[in-house]
């Protein structure tokens, strides 16, 4: 026979043990619970991550769009500012070319003989009806032409000794400077011309010095002789004087 005591605590201890299994499993579906849980978490974080980087990055290139657009509507404006500078530099040329083209057919026609300049202007006279564009380029040309030979002709006169440039631009440039230049040509002449008196005068009276009848005044006893009272009486001598001068010479 068992004893009833055993008996009782070994149903006890079963229990117990029932009891604690029924727990553990308990726990370990919480736990596997949670675990499910946190795998959920994490993949709507990086789920969350990626799309936040996605929108940033849509940010980005949104922003970099915007900048290039803005860019390129600036550029649009000056584009369009340089156009309306062009067509008004256009509007003043084709308001002045009918002018130039009537100055042009007059010029030649009273030009004695027969030039290729002289035939072209021809076909343009008592011209009513609008001249094609063509030919607007045309006389152009012929005026750009005209503009470029004066230029070269002039800066040839006032520069004799130095070379043409090779640019119309470089002609433009070089006319600036005309001004101040014909300011030195001009004591040139002056001082050429003096030159040229007073060795005449030395020819007659060697012993003259130029610099002494410069700078000093009139001999003593003839105070009321001034150059300005002679000016009309050397007049003549001063003209073969100037014939005289080579011009060839810049004095500075």
């Amino acid at each position: 026979m068992g004893l009833p005591g055993a008996t009782t605590e070994v149903a006890t201890l079963r229990k117990a043990l029932s009891e604690a299994e029924d727990k553990a499993a308990k726990e370990r579906f919480e736990r596997e619970k949670q675990e499910a849980r946190v795998g959920e978490v994490q993949q709507e974080l990086e789920a969350l991550a990626k799309k936040y980087e996605s929108l940033e990055l849509d940010s980005k290139t949104r922003e970099s769009e915007l900048a290039q657009a803005l860019e390129s509507v600036r550029s649009a404006k000056v584009e369009a500012h340089k156009a309306l500078q062009e067509i008004d530099t256009v509007k003043k040329i084709a308001a002045d070319l009918p002018c130039s083209v009537l100055d042009a057919v007059e010029f030649y026609r009273a030009e004695e003989g027969s030039s290729t300049e002289k035939l072209f202007w021809s076909q343009y006279t008592g011209t009513e009806h609008p001249v094609p564009l063509s030919d607007q380029l045309k006389q152009l040309v012929e005026l750009h032409k005209a503009a470029e030979q004066a230029m070269k002709g002039l800066i040839i006169r006032m520069w004799p000794s130095e070379p043409l440039s090779g640019s119309y631009f470089g002609l433009v440039r070089r006319l600036v400077e005309a001004c101040p230049r014909l300011e030195v040509i001009k004591q040139s002449i002056c001082i050429e011309g003096a030159r040229r008196a007073f060795t005449r005068a030395k020819v007659h009276w060697a012993k003259l010095d130029a610099m002494k009848l410069v700078k000093e005044g009139p001999p003593e006893g003839k105070e009321h002789r001034y150059p300005e009272n002679y000016y009309e009486s050397v007049l003549k001598g001063s003209r073969l004087v100037a014939d005289e001068c080579a011009k060839d010479v810049i004095f500075e």
